[in-house]
């Protein structure tokens, strides 16, 4: 029960900290999306949050325990950066593709991909790690 505990605790970190980036970053794009401005921010928020789960849900299944949650290895982190890079630039190839949105002249860049939706699900994803290792309760 904790291990699953902990795996709940965990998305909810990912989700606040996803909230946060989503606001703080939303003036680097251009929304084409046609869905209200913060309505489509806190669905994207939900969405990194579920996508951020998925990959440690794959982390757990290499573990074969939710327990890495709260002691995560090197190679665990290697693992969360690598699919949320990976993940990024696929759902940004996608999205971009599909006229969803586009950046503003500010949002830097790197092959055509913005840096900010680039490193946001690896940076999120070891944050929230990050989090609920120091969290001695859970």
């Amino acid at each position: 029960m904790v291990a699953a505990k902990r795996f709940f605790i965990v998305g909810l970190i990912a989700l606040i900290l996803n909230i946060i980036w989503e606001f703080s970053h939303h003036s680097l794009y251009i929304d084409l999306s046609g869905i209200p401005k913060y309505s489509h921010l806190i669905i994207a928020s939900f969405a990194d949050m579920l996508i951020i789960l998925g990959v440690f849900a794959i982390v757990s299944l290499k573990n074969k325990n939710l327990n890495w949650i709260k002691n995560p290895g090197k190679f665990d982190y290697l693992i969360v950066v690598f699919l949320g890079l990976i993940i990024a630039v696929f759902i940004e190839m996608i999205n971009l593709d599909l006229g969803r949105w586009k950046y503003t002249a500010t949002m830097p860049t790197l092959l055509g991909i913005g840096i900010s939706p680039l490193v946001q699900l690896a940076l999120t994803g070891i944050i929230s790690l990050i989090f609920i290792k120091q969290t001695k309760k859970l």
